[in-house]
């Protein structure tokens, strides 16, 4: 059964924040490259939606709903959206109002993320494994983070394809729930007058 705008509008943010977390753990070709995107998981954790009432330019309340998606993760919009990089752009990222200006990220983000992806060093001379020492991870936090900085990073849409693929079964619902809630707006006016 369809329920009000407002009950199918909860239905579908909530049915794209699952996709959204399905989409996170996938594995997705991005730029050419095989992605799984949710290494430690806070990401997907952080997904939220909020259904909003519409409001006019004067604060009041108006007709309608708007559906926010949300993450309490500050650098979510940067893995959605991808961030050009300060010499090159990704492909999947050529829209994205980010953008690098420096030639390197801060060392200790970059260890911070070595620390939580578990990185097997290797020796350049033997191909070998070596040993996670502090030098060795400073180095490559350096090394990583310059790539970044310089290339970017491209564009997850982990939002964005979740909407796209809730709705053709959600968006339905929604617009009937409206079409619904519009006749009974519509009666009760004529019962009125």
């Amino acid at each position: 059964m369809i329920g009000s705008t407002k009950q199918q509008m909860d239905l579908f943010g909530a049915r794209v924040v699952k996709l959204a977390r399905i989409n996170l753990g996938a594995s997705k070709m991005i730029d050419g490259k095989k992605r799984v995107t949710n290494s430690t998981g806070d990401l997907s954790k952080s997904l939220s939606y909020r259904v909003k009432q519409k409001r006019t330019a004067s604060g009041q309340f108006s007709s309608g709903f708007d559906v926010e998606f949300l993450s309490s993760e500050i650098y979510a919009p940067f893995i959605e959206q991808g961030v050009k990089g300060s010499e090159s752009v990704k492909q999947s990222a050529k829209n994205s109002p980010f953008q690098f200006k420096g030639r390197n990220i801060p060392q200790l983000a970059m260890m911070k993320w070595i620390e939580k992806k578990p990185i097997k060093l290797r020796d350049m001379g033997t191909g070998q494994f070596s040993k996670n020492t502090k030098t060795a991870k400073k180095t490559l936090a350096f090394l990583l983070g310059r790539s970044i900085a310089t290339k970017g990073i491209g564009a997850r849409h982990y939002y964005k394809d979740a909407v796209e693929m809730a709705i053709p079964k959600d968006g339905t619902d929604v617009a009937l729930a409206m079409a619904n809630d519009y006749i009974k707006q519509i009666i009760k006016e004529i019962k009125l007058n």
